[in-house]
């Protein structure tokens, strides 16, 4: 007896291209999820990184601020303010007469007046404090790096009489009205951000 041969089933399952397939666009979306999430962790970490920066420089700007409105006058030994640049970017100068106790009780516990100068360095904000005045040598110099990374050091002058900012502060006879401190950073890759402090002075 003659059977008629029954239709064949389609076979089920996926052919090898398509597996290939399935896996390539797996790999490209997985690559592009992690890439978007190390972007992001990336831009945190950055974001995160800049904001303990900026916190601990208006810290370090605040206690400077607060030397330097509390600085004394004194003509043997001049509040001076030098405009300066270094690879044509701000790189001021402020020298005061201020007490000892003076950024973190970094210099001498013993309250005694010195001369505090801030400046900039290649890429550091630097504070040297010299305990003997009359000094010529370096032996009673300290000095302390505030910040690093740092592409620009600016100071500018409010003078009350005159009642205009100046670069630049080399009066014997009075001191400034108020002090604008700018301090420009820049991380490797990063575009530079600034960080301001005012200070009001209060003898004048």
């Amino acid at each position: 007896m003659y059977l008629p041969a029954l239709p064949s089933k389609p076979e089920t399952g996926f052919t090898l291209i398509e597996v290939l397939v399935a896996i390539s666009l797996l790999a490209t979306i997985g690559a592009m999820v992690f890439g978007s999430l190390m972007t992001t962790t990336q831009a945190i970490d950055a974001g995160r990184e800049r904001a303990e920066r900026e916190q601990t420089v208006r810290r370090i700007l605040r206690v400077m601020a607060e030397e330097v409105s509390l600085s004394q006058l004194d003509k043997t030994f001049p509040w001076t303010g030098v405009n300066g640049t270094q690879e044509g970017q701000p790189a001021d100068t402020l020298a005061i007469l201020a007490m000892s106790e003076g950024v973190g009780n970094l210099a001498a516990k013993e309250s005694e007046t010195v001369r505090v100068v801030y400046t900039r360095e290649r890429d550091r904000l630097i504070r040297f404090v010299r305990r003997n005045r009359y000094s010529l040598t370096d032996e009673s110099l300290d000095q302390v790096e505030l910040a690093n990374r740092v592409k620009g050091f600016n100071l500018r002058y409010f003078d009350g009489q005159s009642r205009v900012w100046t670069d630049e502060w080399r009066t014997n006879d009075k001191l400034p009205k108020a002090l604008l401190v700018e301090v420009t950073f820049q991380s490797p890759g990063a575009d530079p951000w600034t960080v301001r402090e005012w200070v009001a002075i209060g003898a004048s």
